[in-house]
């Protein structure tokens, strides 16, 4: 049975195997009242339909959440709901997706700092440091610790500069020190928490904007700021580590975080090193064992990542291989090849699904003036969102198209490879922290009307309206191995192609440019170029504005 559902000690138990059906989806919601306390376990479910998110949003202060996917788990904290996780290899599995840190502090905080850089391994994370520091002087701050390393370039933080890798940034004083879409952004705000730069704003900020892909170490200090922060981070799930106060004598700061509860471990400063060295080092295999193992996933599960990065690859891999300890990569293979729910925490999110409405609004507001406002000429305007992740980008699109009175007459592709991120995007629900987030890009691109009248308020989360939905196709395509869809007038593939080796991305070209009318536009992200390819005219290269060649 799909739903198993029975009464006990007045409270209605539920056990939820299967979705996929409408009848499935039906049957749960009559299950879902509100004239009794309910406990629903959902199990091997990745992602649930907006109808089930939206009852049990209705229905919330009696019911009682559980589940064993991690995937699930974090879509429903994301959306305000509290639940109860469960995994019969969750106390060894643990994803540290490890591309950025954060190291913050304050009094007896710079020895702590500079004993983790020395010792930080040769990687391509990017390093944040978030030490209190009075304003009145000029720091010195990043010369310091650069004499402690030559693997990485020690910078002071300045306002639109961009996250490069192998890079340490240090928060300058009287100043909070903020991320937007891979750029560093300096703010003038109150102070928080009596200090500025605040520890708790850049985490959150971070956090937003990396996710599991950050990790985040609190070291010595007095006071309490990072404390309020760490919340978010945990719903982000965004590790967090906190120096023992034992070794520290400014302890406060510490002992505030514990406090909280919202913290992955407590670990002496040598721990804290290996910890950190522990999730960069990669040399468990070799890139002939990777590249035989993907060819067995796309015999076994029919998804074929042979041309994306290895170095990616393999980072994602040595998660899964230190978290599950087998006895060798042939013992590893086994396991992946037989537990399809470890396949799927794997490799379906094998690509980064980080993205937010307006992703770079520099761009958007190109795309609002310059180049939307060109389709006025066709009757039929086609767009296509290539690796659309959670929706984010389809839907400012739309709402610009709406706005320029063309969205009546518009149709967007949306695609992606990841079944569950597309069910996500499909359902349109989003936090409202996001949404507060969303609504600054939306200005900053140029956007002049009322945004929250293309939302519903459902409280802790919002919807994307139904005109807005009824124009964007949600659907699952692979570029590296599916035929052209259709014609399209502006094609958009951001922050997708820089997980693909040289071959691919020359192929997905082709593709593109097979895909465009003869006078569509083509749109990369901030990190990507077509590196001069014949086939195209550069439109803007430091918005990454292309369009094909007739």
């Amino acid at each position: 049975m799909n739903i198993i559902a029975h009464e006990q000690e007045g409270i209605r138990k539920i056990i939820v195997q299967d979705l996929d059906k409408k009848s499935s989806i039906k049957d749960l919601l009559s299950y879902l009242t509100v004239d009794t306390k309910i406990e629903i376990n959902f199990l091997n479910i990745q992602i649930i339909p907006r109808s089930i998110v939206l009852k049990l949003q209705e229905i919330k202060e009696n019911v009682t959440i559980f589940t064993n996917e991690s995937t699930l788990k974090s879509y429903l904290m994301n959306l305000g709901f509290d639940l109860k996780y469960h995994n019969n290899y969750e106390d060894k599995f643990k994803l540290l997706n490890l591309e950025y840190l954060a190291l913050a502090g304050s009094a007896g905080s710079l020895s702590r700092f500079i004993k983790i850089i020395q010792d930080l391994p040769e990687s391509d994370i990017s390093v944040f440091i978030i030490m209190h520091q009075k304003a009145d002087k000029k720091s010195t701050l990043s010369e310091i610790l650069q004499k402690y390393t030559n693997k990485y370039k020690v910078v002071e933080a300045k306002s639109d500069m961009k996250i490069e890798p192998s890079t340490i940034y240090v928060a300058p004083p009287g100043k909070h020190l903020v991320t937007v879409s891979g750029y560093i952004f300096l703010t003038d705000e109150e102070k928080r928490n009596f200090s500025k730069p605040s520890i708790s704003t850049s985490f959150e900020s971070l956090s937003n904007d990396y996710k599991n892909r950050l990790l985040c170490v609190l070291v010595c200090g007095y006071g309490a700021d990072g404390s309020d922060s760490l919340k978010l981070l945990h719903q982000n799930n965004t590790s967090v580590i906190i120096e023992d106060p034992s070794q520290c004598e400014a302890k406060a700061m510490l002992e505030n975080a514990i406090n909280t509860k919202y913290f992955t471990d407590v670990l002496s400063i040598d721990d804290i090193i290996k910890y950190i060295k522990f999730n960069i080092n990669d040399d468990f295999f070799t890139q002939e064992q990777i590249e035989s193992f993907l060819i067995k996933i796309n015999d076994k599960y029919g998804y074929d990542y042979s041309g994306y990065s290895i170095k990616h690859i393999k980072r994602r891999i040595h998660l899964f291989y230190t978290a599950l300890k087998p006895n060798s990569f042939h013992d590893f293979e086994n396991i992946i090849l037989n537990n399809k729910s470890i396949f799927k925490d794997l490799f379906l999110n094998i690509s980064v699904n980080i993205t937010t409405f307006y992703r770079n609004p520099k761009v958007f507001k190109l795309l609002r003036n310059e180049i939307l406002p060109k389709l006025d000429s066709y009757l039929d305007i086609k767009v296509w969102c290539a690796g659309c992740s959670s929706g984010e980008e389809p839907y400012s699109i739309a709402i610009f198209l709406k706005e320029l009175g063309l969205l009546d007459r518009s149709l967007i592709y949306a695609t992606d490879l990841n079944d569950v991120i597309l069910k996500n995007a499909e359902n349109g629900l989003y936090s409202k922290d996001s949404y507060n987030r969303f609504l600054k890009h939306y200005y900053q691109a140029g956007g002049d009307e009322s945004f929250s009248k293309y939302f519903i308020d459902h409280d802790n989360f919002v919807e994307i309206n139904e005109e807005i939905k009824d124009k964007i196709l949600f659907f699952r395509h692979n570029l590296a191995l599916d035929a052209k869809l259709n014609e399209f007038q502006l094609i958009f593939c951001r922050n997708v192609l820089i997980y693909f080796d040289k071959d691919l991305k020359n192929k997905i070209f082709d593709l593109f440019k097979e895909s465009l009318d003869s006078y569509g536009f083509l749109v990369l992200g901030e990190s990507e170029s077509l590196n001069k390819n014949e086939k195209y005219l550069t439109i803007d290269e430091k918005n990454k504005i292309y369009k094909r060649k007739k």
